[in-house]
């Protein structure tokens, strides 16, 4: 079967995780009655691509304290990095050597990048006075129109970083 270049397979982004040595005291401490700190997250698959129209999707980050999360959650900050790109404000999706520019935003008006907190991007922060359970974030996703690439599969991996 061949494959035009106006839809091209975008393979998953996957989300890989990353967790910062938990710093406090309540969830993650290691004290016998203190449960450990989970993070997941869903993949983002921005599906068949065309270059007249770009595409759009979203995937899950959460961050969980406790046995059914009723551990006490205290504030934190979620940095996204990339494999493919040191700097967040030019992701890509690789193909070989062929570059795909894409990127994940706080918002689904992809008028802010999430990243490290460096180079034009911001860090998603949860800043309770104490929050039992868990928060979800969402990475908006966008890859941008006017890409003209050789079809195939297209794949980036993002790092998850939560820090207290």
């Amino acid at each position: 079967m061949r494959i035009s270049a106006a839809s091209v397979p975008i393979c998953l982004l996957l989300l890989c995780l990353s967790g910062a040595p938990a710093q406090a005291l309540l969830c993650g401490s290691g004290l016998p009655l203190a449960s450990n700190l989970s993070v997941s997250a869903t993949a983002l698959n921005f599906g068949s691509y065309s270059p007249a129209a770009g595409r759009f999707a979203n995937a899950t980050v959460r961050v969980e304290c406790g046995l059914l999360g009723i551990d006490l959650l205290p504030g934190f900050t979620v940095s996204l990095t990339a494999l493919n790109s040191p700097d967040p404000a030019s992701r890509k999706m690789l193909r070989a050597a062929v570059p795909l520019n894409y990127n994940l935003y706080t918002a689904n008006d992809y008028a802010t990048v999430w990243g490290d907190g460096g180079n034009a991007s911001v860090l998603q922060s949860y800043n309770p006075l104490l929050a039992l359970g868990a928060v979800n974030f969402t990475a908006w996703g966008r890859l941008p129109a006017g890409q003209y690439v050789p079809a195939g599969s297209y794949t980036d991996v993002i790092t998850v970083t939560v820090a207290f």
